[in-house]
């Protein structure tokens, strides 16, 4: 019965352990949203001439349900983001991510998002 309590404890301290340690790893991340495409250098001129699109967001949004991701372009890059719909409200907007950031990979998990504030000093990678 005591190895059974003990043992039930140490899971539960290891779970709440785990949880505390991916709170740790989130950072703050500012950027605009936009589709993969448009980050690729397309322009949204182009875009509305071939796609009858009007604007970043209608094309981005278009791009998007043609195969194409919602990303986070940043000054310092490029990156995927793991939750498209929560993206998906904020394209064409400047915004401040939180989540984990993962460099090598270019992608970011997607714990919550913001429409960017310039006077936040939480604003981490720009």
């Amino acid at each position: 019965m005591k190895k059974s309590m003990l043992a039930g404890f140490a899971a539960l301290l290891a779970f709440a352990t785990g949880g505390i340690a991916a709170a740790q790893g989130q950072t703050s991340i500012s950027g605009r949203v936009t589709a993969s495409q448009i980050a690729s250098g397309v322009t949204v001129g182009m875009l509305e001439k071939h796609l009858n699109c009007h604007g970043e967001a209608d094309c981005a949004a278009r791009l998007v349900q043609a195969g194409g991701k919602y990303v986070l372009v940043t000054t310092k890059g490029v990156y995927n983001l793991s939750d498209q719909s929560k993206a998906a409200q904020f394209v064409a907007r400047q915004v401040t991510i939180n989540g984990v950031f993962d460099s090598s990979k270019k992608t970011i998990e997607v714990a919550d998002v913001q429409i960017y504030n310039p006077s936040s000093t939480n604003a981490g990678l720009q």
